[in-house]
């Protein structure tokens, strides 16, 4: 069932006091997570790579809101040298530099340019003026792994642009592969003659993905991604996503990201109750994966050949805004908490839970967008060592196994050991205000 925040049950501190900050509102988490300073400090919060050059760099939640962080992805990298991919069948260069060349050609078809470094989906605007003497040379931009002095094996072109007239010229573009590429220009039809100046790359829009997401809990619970294909993307095609961004197609890709938590550290409560609490902060996509309806925006991942005990989740479904606390007991059992019609698709929202199994009369406390509901979920058996991943993919009818991410978006993720229900809606408030989510 539901209940407002201004029922009976509801009935709890609204505001915060003036300058508190999340971890001192509900201080001691065992982990916590986000993108902005929980602190009222300035720490340091992701560490991120580059995908133009696998460059790595510390943000504090400064660095983040003053852009920093995105400036640091869409940095231009160096070109190359010019080069004549055909040798002397080609163009004749003079005058080569990382900005500019002369061509003459011969009669026979050549190609040149730079070479260059970007990964799929990177968006590059180029300028450069043309001196056309004869001729309609063409501007390719290649995605290869090198451009060949003596061929062009593995080379596949972007459609030509036609350079048809003495002027300058601006052209930007987006690579569709993550192999390295070439920025070249050719004949377009035999005997063209022309000259290339003031060549540069004027933008890059480039992504950036998350190596490390850092606790600002003061446990050193960082979580941490070193293998660059498993990272979730907090930049794409040079723009900031507001959160860990995570796509997968279910199975065997998309990012793996996990805390250094596992069920069984979350449930031991210093004052003797086995439970835990967390609050959440994102979106979770429409279902992309053909085979499942529900996500997981936390939890243990469960193997696909084995289940260990005690795998939690909160999961969601998308299709029908339904949020579903998880408890799968012993890999073959579940029971869930749900809130229908809680959160709508795309749309971010704040999702607080609270669980004591062991305190005679306490149920569980599942609180979406200020919108609280109760039920009886008899126990949580956290036995299982598996750490907890973000955004991970399971569900609750014992049939999806996925050990990758699902779709969505994660801005915050804090873990409690422990009852925080007397502080939530203060969290609640606090999260409302940072991130412009509605509460009930």
């Amino acid at each position: 069932m539901h209940v407002s925040l201004d029922s009976a049950l509801g009935r709890q501190r609204r505001l915060n006091s003036v300058g508190e900050s999340v971890l001192q509102i509900a201080p001691n988490a065992a982990a916590a997570y986000s993108l902005r300073s929980l602190t009222g400090g300035d720490p340091s919060v992701v560490r991120v790579r580059r995908s133009s050059n696998n460059g790595e760099q510390d943000f504090t939640a400064a660095g983040i809101s003053s852009g920093a962080l995105t400036s640091f992805v869409n940095e231009i990298q160096t070109l190359g040298t010019v080069t004549n991919s055909v040798g002397n069948d080609g163009f004749t260069l003079t005058n080569k530099s990382s900005t500019g060349f002369t061509a003459t050609t011969d009669t026979a078809t050549g190609v040149c340019g730079w070479p260059y470094t970007a990964k799929a989906g990177d968006k590059i605007t180029v300028s450069f003026d043309a001196v056309i003497r004869s001729g309609t040379p063409q501007f390719i931009p290649r995605k290869a792994t090198a451009l060949s002095g003596s061929n062009l094996v593995d080379v596949v072109s972007d459609s030509a642009i036609s350079v048809n007239s003495t002027a300058s010229y601006s052209f930007e573009f987006t690579y569709d592969s993550d192999e390295a590429g070439s920025l070249t220009f050719s004949e377009g039809d035999d005997n063209a003659d022309f000259d290339i100046n003031n060549f540069q790359v004027t933008s890059f829009k480039g992504a950036g993905l998350v190596e490390t997401w850092y606790d600002q809990s003061g446990n050193s619970k960082d979580a941490i991604q070193t293998t660059a294909n498993l990272q979730p993307v907090i930049v794409a095609a040079g723009v900031f996503q507001n959160g860990l961004k995570f796509d997968s197609d279910g199975s065997s890709s998309g990012p793996d990201f996990r805390t250094p938590i596992d069920a069984a550290e979350l449930s031991n409560d210093p004052a003797g109750h086995a439970g835990f609490a967390l609050v959440w902060v994102g979106n979770v996509n429409q279902v992309q994966h053909s085979d499942t309806s529900n996500h997981s925006v936390l939890g243990n991942l469960r193997n696909v050949q084995s289940f260990p005990t005690g795998t939690i989740g909160l999961s969601v479904i998308p299709k029908t805004g339904t949020t579903k606390f998880i408890n799968e007991r012993g890999g073959s059992t579940s029971e869930a908490l749900e809130v229908e019609n809680a959160i709508t698709p795309g749309d971010s929202g704040v999702i607080f839970f609270s669980y004591e199994d062991a305190e005679a009369g306490v149920d569980p406390f599942l609180s979406v967008d200020g919108s609280t509901t109760f039920s009886g979920l008899s126990s949580l058996n956290s036995s299982s060592s598996t750490n907890i991943g973000i955004m991970t993919a399971i569900n609750s009818n014992n049939t999806i196994r996925y050990n990758r991410s699902a779709d969505g978006i994660c801005k915050e993720v804090i873990l409690y050991t422990g009852d925080q229900k007397s502080k939530r809606a203060a969290l609640e408030t606090n999260i409302a205000a940072e991130y412009g989510i509605t509460l009930s």
